[in-house]
């Protein structure tokens, strides 16, 4: 696979004179983590949300340019950069993402993300031994509001029509995560669509700037006649916390309906005569 087959071509950009307190905004405003430099449509440079000093990062930011606190050195790929290729450039350059050049003009990047999130895939089909059904209900990714005319419908539904609602709290979510975690919630609890009302996610940044085990993701499942059930799950990254509250919620989820499947029906004891 190759970079032009999947790489984001509306690439957000920003000036190296413009304020680094617009970059922020910026990136705030489009929920991406990355801007790329461009000074008359050349690439000078790449600004990351860590450049700024994140959340807690205004006296990093205060009277400061993009050109003061972005990476001048760009490490650039080209549309017919393999995945595989990209995933080993962006590892030994410690670099979270790639701008895309084609004759030294901008038409893309690719983030670290994305690079992860197609890496699995492929990594899944090999593992399986076949091609995973792109059509498949039961594996199409969580979304986010479902229309009015679904809404009014309750009961069994298909995994394409599981509401799911993320919110963040203390960390940045951009399309590429939002996305990751609803394909997640598809691939792992699509199977258990017809039993499932809606899906509630909650990741936090616990630990903010200290670093650590700092990321949190909690997911609350409302089960159609059942009590919901709550799963929460730390990790090093927000990836790893996803992936272990999900496969968290999915044994959860079959255990709760494999009881109800098992329990046995209470047998109405016959109602005694006043003369009984």
């Amino acid at each position: 696979m190759q970079l032009r087959e999947f790489m984001k071509t509306r690439v957000v950009t920003i000036g190296p004179e413009e304020a680094a307190s617009v970059a922020w905004s910026r990136m705030r405003g489009r929920r991406i983590r990355h801007l790329v430099a461009t000074d008359n449509a050349r690439v000078v440079g790449v600004l990351s949300k860590g450049d700024l000093g994140g959340l807690g990062g205004a006296a990093i930011r205060k009277g400061r340019l993009v050109g003061d606190l972005m990476t001048s050195r760009v490490v650039s790929a080209t549309p017919k950069t393999t995945l595989r290729q990209a995933a080993s450039l962006m590892r030994e350059e410690s670099i979270g993402c790639l701008p895309v050049l084609d004759a030294d003009r901008l038409v893309g990047i690719v983030t670290a993300t994305d690079v992860l999130y197609k890496l699995g895939r492929s990594s899944t089909r090999q593992a399986r031994g076949r091609s995973p059904k792109p059509d498949s209900r039961k594996r199409a990714p969580f979304l986010n509001r479902i229309p009015r005319a679904f809404k009014q419908q309750s009961g069994r539904r298909d995994a394409p029509l599981v509401p799911t609602y993320i919110r963040p709290h203390g960390v940045e979510l951009g399309p590429d995560d939002r996305t990751y975690i609803r394909g997640k919630l598809g691939t792992k609890l699509g199977k258990f669509a017809t039993s499932i009302e809606r899906v509630s996610v909650r990741v936090e940044d616990v630990n903010g700037p200290r670093g650590g085990v700092d990321h949190l993701c909690r997911i609350k499942v409302v089960l159609n006649g059942l009590p919901s059930v709550v799963v929460a799950e730390r990790g090093a990254s927000l990836k790893a916390a996803v992936d272990g509250a999900v496969a968290g919620m999915e044994r959860t989820v079959r255990r709760t309906l494999r009881r109800r499947r098992m329990a046995p029906m209470k047998r109405r004891r016959p109602r005694l005569g006043s003369n009984g």
